[in-house]
């Protein structure tokens, strides 16, 4: 591990000297290298100096009536977690060191993440880690690879309420669109886990905040509302698509809403259906409160996409088809289809909504053999 650490960033920067154009490729070698800069992380490590400086991170109220740009919108939280590499040296020899550290956690958050899925077919995490979705959370440094690391952790100890409440809880107070993990435990019948989700979403979101002295938490949800009326018909989401195919805004939302439900609903009845092993009925169940998540969510990002490699591997622990779907998106960028920010560009959103289709729809059929479901059995606290 420590071998890597040292050469993945080396290699990096290397071939970064020989890539000078902006695209997913050249920016990802940039960020792993140190030679580029890391949109999301630079807002997390801002906000972590904030904490460390005693300031608050959020933006003040009177600038949440004009323009709002990129601020920090996480609970504190995320801010204190990072004060560790706040506190690194910025640049060593012309090296960005934290946004380095940081790329290689997200590295070692996807493979750990892949290993607690139960993947055990070495092929298949090269395969994961150059999918488009999983090079744009290393570029951007967000934290993708980090909630897909906790929600492996829920799967992995979803029996232990303990262990699979916290897991779960820690990856909705990081990212609040994961709610519908919480409905998974509930609906599989794990309901003392269920509710230590909630309370340690809970308790965590409040104990950081007093942190900072409950410092931004009187217009945090102004915040949020702001960044959804600036950035969801502009992003992946499904109010995006259904607002790109012309359909009025009222109507975009309750298709949402209802489109959510039903996945939902869809996810209580496979954690009950007999003919189903339990695995089966808890592997199904998550994926398609996955899928409530992604389709509820009022602003979608490509990077949040890396949770795509949750269901293709409960699905698949060995290399298949499936694993292949996400690296469509290498063609889409060719044929500049895959943007980061796609402002209703009907291409780049039906293409990328066929894949993450394409993915649920698959993951959703019968897993492989008996023996790989016994390797997916809950490990027990």
């Amino acid at each position: 591990m420590v071998v890597a650490a040292l050469v993945l960033p080396l290699g990096a920067r290397v071939g970064a000297r020989h890539f000078h154009d902006d695209t997913l490729w050249a920016n990802t070698l940039g960020s792993l290298g140190g030679s580029g800069e890391s949109f999301d992380f630079d807002i997390f490590l801002g906000a972590g100096d904030d904490v460390l400086a005693g300031r608050s991170p959020y933006p003040k109220p009177e600038a949440l009536e004009g323009q709002l740009g990129s601020p920090y919108a996480y609970p504190p939280l995320l801010a204190l977690l990072v004060t560790p590499l706040a506190v690194l040296p910025e640049t060593v020899a012309d090296t960005f060191v934290p946004g380095v550290v940081f790329t290689l956690l997200l590295i070692a958050a996807t493979v750990g993440a892949l290993g607690l899925l139960g993947v055990r077919d070495w092929r298949c995490y090269p395969v994961a880690l150059l999918y488009p979705v999983t090079l744009e959370a290393f570029e951007y440094g967000a934290i993708g690879p980090v909630l897909l690391f906790l929600l492996a952790l829920a799967w992995r100890f979803r029996d232990d309420s303990v262990g699979s409440g916290v897991a779960t809880g820690g990856a909705v107070v990081l990212k609040l669109f994961l709610w519908p993990s919480l409905v998974w435990l509930a609906v599989t019948r794990r309901l003392r886990a269920a509710a230590l989700g909630a309370v340690a979403a809970a308790a965590l979101a409040l104990l950081s905040w007093s942190v900072i002295g409950f410092s931004g938490l009187a217009g945090y949800p102004r915040l949020l509302r702001r960044l959804v009326e600036n950035e969801a018909e502009n992003s992946y989401s499904g109010f995006a698509v259904l607002r790109a195919i012309g359909l009025p805004e009222l109507a975009s939302h309750a298709l949402v809403l209802a489109g959510g439900v039903a996945l939902l609903v869809l996810a209580g009845r496979a954690a009950r259906t007999p003919a189903l092993e339990s695995v089966e009925q808890d592997r199904r169940s998550l994926t398609l409160t996955l899928a409530a998540a992604l389709v509820l969510t009022p602003i979608l990002w490509l990077h949040y996409l890396v949770l795509l490699v949750l269901p293709i591997a409960l699905a698949r622990p060995r290399l298949s088809l499936l694993w292949f779907a996400p690296l469509a998106m290498t063609a889409f960028e060719w044929l500049d289809w895959y943007r980061g920010w796609p402002n209703g560009d009907s291409e780049a959103l039906a293409s990328v909504s066929a894949v993450v289709v394409l993915v649920f729809a698959v993951s959703l059929r019968r897993s492989g053999s008996p023996a790989d479901e016994s390797r997916s059995a809950p490990a027990r606290a």
